[in-house]
């Protein structure tokens, strides 16, 4: 029954791929086949003269879990012998499979992850394991290899945790990013300071719906959990087994809520408020006075012992400086030091970190916020915000971890369908994340080489249980730790025939809930060729299958009017329903004088193809741009006339995208003409009415925000104007 079931799932998967394959994800260096195979018992008996005790027991442990597979030492007559080389590549190793099984590596690690590679190859049939006689070789390109997950918005229990780092491991991540403190919950213990579990770690509502609906409403269970000291241990002993560091996330000065609502005393006014329950960055954060300092280094001084790995992460980011502007204590600080601003405290307060940390052995690392104001000395800096913060950090001699929301944000939508589960917005496709690099092509050489690496982000606002979680991280993460790991980078066709052949069946096996998004059939939309537009189904790439038309949509002469479209995705998928919008500018061609932001460029026709965004924002559904204005001209294909314009915008402050405040309309057979003037909106729907203009060229200028205010996510940074559909009726 389950064989069935299996093959019904992925029976499609079969049609996509190609005779010869790599069973190995991350794709190695080397890998050549040669004819035959090495096939044995259901077991593996190996040499353990020339492995430690340690990775002996790692690989009991691993294989077992993996593949079911018991590992037996048996020094006289083993499948699987091992080398040591020297004066290799950092972590590499080959393997040679022959009449026996030899690895060869050049650390601990490197062994390990020759063992996983291993255990990839290994085909298991009837009771016996088969390997295809081959050679590999292979070695990491990227030394940050991570997956980060907060905790604090959602728990995840210490069993939960362990399958992640399990699954990690086998696509050989070697950095857990654990995000322990937040607003919304303080996920460890601090036996000096015991509320902040008692109170910290609970929260009395949950926000319900995406953080952007209205009116909200909330779940008032009592929601929360928390880590023991001794479960720390468990979980950092788990993850070193399978050469995984943790590095511990303790947010400052801002994302305090959960701290202070167990420590008022903390912040700058002494109220009292509860852990919220609401996503979001909020004023009350960390005071700057010595008294916060010293609480917060009391609090690094127990998680220290807990983590024996060299990074300490300490936040940094949406830190809103409102209270601090308006705090003596912090004006005294600033007085005292020196210092000119409220950002230039911010850095104050990470360099007393830095220096306490320095001073005990550890490495400070922070969001890119934390270069306002300057860095401190001994900084790595992890950039969220675009490469920028990344670059800038280079080229201050710091370390940088790379994990753009455009690639790495893991919280993002991955497919296009309204199927999809609510999540925070954007759009980061499986492709997109293969096509990943930390190191951008404006950078020297002499910066790249403070790049670490780069790591996957799962923020958890709407990743409420572990069958979630895996649905988001998987198979991405997969394509991440290629793009980190492999010299190499296969072709996205490539990588998706190994993938669907050897991966998502093992995904299967484990009960691992993953995404087939990447499996569903792409719609899309172009213009027709006699003014309008045409919708194609194409296959999922990968699959070699014809493109199938769905409809021919022209642009309406008269009234507008909404024409539906059913999409079968295939076997085991649900169908999908378009709604498009026929009005008069239907695939007319888009002169841009500002131009959209590379990250959220999804072509001209995105604005005029009469398919309206889903809500919460999916970013292959907008233009984007980064700027305080955008201006452009629709190109009518003949003067026709016109009497209303409606320009559906993106209003979600949470993500630094405001809606457009004023703006300019003119009209023109020729290319000047009269103007209809200035506007006012702060409707995300601009409507402009009873125009009856006879127009060829509509030319818009719509004017943003200018800086986002104070209190709000991103204060001060110029928002993001984000535009849909523009409807000419």
């Amino acid at each position: 029954m389950l064989k069935i079931k299996f093959l019904s799932v992925f029976g499609l998967l079969w049609l996509f791929t190609s005779a010869q394959k790599c069973p190995i994800l991350p794709t190695p260096a080397v890998f050549q086949t040669t004819n035959g195979q090495f096939i044995s018992s259901g077991n593996l008996l190996i040499d353990p003269s020339n492995i430690t005790p340690n990775l002996l027991n790692a690989f009991k442990n691993y294989a077992l879990w993996s593949k079911g597979i018991q590992v037996i030492s048996f020094v006289q007559n083993p499948m699987v012998k091992f080398k040591k080389l020297t004066n290799v590549k950092q972590d590499s190793y080959s393997i040679n499979i022959a009449e026996q099984i030899t690895i060869s590596y050049s650390s601990e690690a490197s062994c390990f992850y020759a063992w996983v590679s291993l255990l990839q190859l290994a085909q298991q049939t009837e009771g016996q394991l088969s390997f295809q006689k081959c050679f590999v070789k292979d070695y990491p390109k990227f030394q940050w290899r991570g997956l980060h997950l907060d905790v604090s918005r959602h728990f995840f229990t210490v069993d939960e945790i362990k399958r992640f780092l399990d699954l990690m491991a086998y696509y050989k991540f070697n950095t857990f990013h654990w995000h322990l403190t937040d607003d919304q919950g303080w996920r460890i213990e601090i036996k000096k300071y015991p509320l902040l579990t008692e109170v910290g770690a609970w929260r009395d509502s949950t926000v319900e719906n995406h953080y952007t609906s209205l009116p909200r409403t909330y779940n008032h269970s009592h929601y929360g959990g928390f880590y023991t000291q001794e479960q720390i241990k468990e979980v950092v002993a788990y993850a070193a087994d399978r050469f995984i560091e943790v590095v511990p996330e303790i947010e400052m000065p801002g994302h305090a809520r959960a701290a202070l609502a167990a420590y008022p005393e903390f912040s700058c006014t002494g109220e009292a408020h509860g852990v919220e329950g609401l996503w979001g960055v909020f004023d009350d954060i960390f005071c700057a006075k010595e008294e916060s300092i010293l609480f917060l280094q009391d609090v690094l001084t127990e998680i220290l012992p807990l983590f024996p790995g060299m990074y300490i992460h300490v936040g940094g980011d949406e830190a809103p400086k409102t209270r601090w502007e308006g705090c003596p204590k912090c004006q005294a600080v600033i007085k005292a030091n020196g210092l000119h601003d409220a950002h230039e405290l911010q850095s104050y307060f990470i360099g007393r970190m830095d220096a306490f940390l320095t001073q005990n052995g550890k490495k400070l690392i922070g969001w890119d916020e934390i270069l306002e104001g300057g860095l401190s000395p001994n900084a790595t800096v992890m950039s969220w915000r675009g490469y920028d913060g990344g670059k800038a950090a280079a080229a201050e001699n710091h370390d940088v971890v790379m994990c753009p929301g455009s690639h790495c944000y893991f919280d993002h939508y991955q497919g296009r369908g309204a199927e999809e589960p609510l999540a925070i917005g954007g759009f980061t496709s499986l492709e997109k994340v293969l096509s990943f690099d930390p190191i951008p092509l404006d950078m020297t050489t002499a910066d790249a080489a403070y790049v670490l690496g780069a790591q996957g982000n799962l923020w958890t606002e709407y990743i409420p249980n572990m069958a979630q979680l895996e649905y988001m991280a998987y198979p991405r993460a997969i394509a991440l730790s290629t793009t980190l790991w492999s010299e190499n980078r296969p072709s996205y066709e490539d990588f998706f025939a190994d993938l669907s052949t050897y991966h998502f069946p093992f995904l299967s096996s484990k009960n691992v809930h993953f995404s087939k998004s990447c499996l569903k059939p792409e719609i899309k939309t172009t213009r027709a060729l006699d003014w309008g537009i045409l919708i194609e189904k194409a296959p999922a790439k990968g699959n070699n299958a014809a493109s199938t038309v769905l409809a021919e949509i022209k642009a309406t002469k008269r009234k507008t009017k909404t024409v539906q479209i059913t999409v079968d995705q295939g076997p085991n998928l649900p169908s999908k329903k378009l709604n498009v919008i026929a009005h008069k500018a239907l695939g007319a061609n888009i002169n841009f004088i500002t131009k959209p932001s590379p990250k959220y460029d999804n072509g001209s026709l995105t604005i005029v193809d009469g398919q309206l965004g889903a809500r919460p924002w999916k970013g292959n559904e907008w233009l984007g741009f980064d700027s305080d204005s955008v201006a452009f001209d629709i190109l009518l294909e003949k003067p026709i006339k016109i009497k209303e314009l409606r320009i559906h915008t993106l209003h979600d402050p949470n993500s630094w995208i405001w809606a457009a405040q004023t703006y300019n309309i003119s009209f023109s057979k020729t290319g000047v003409g009269n103007g209809i003037g200035d506007g006012y909106s702060t409707d995300e729907i601009i409507t402009i009415d009873e125009i009856n203009e006879k127009t060829q060229i509509i030319h818009v200028v719509l004017y943003g925000l200018g800086r986002i205010p104070t209190g709000s996510p991103g204060a001060g940074n110029v928002p993001w104007l984000f535009i849909d559909e523009i409807e000419v009726r």
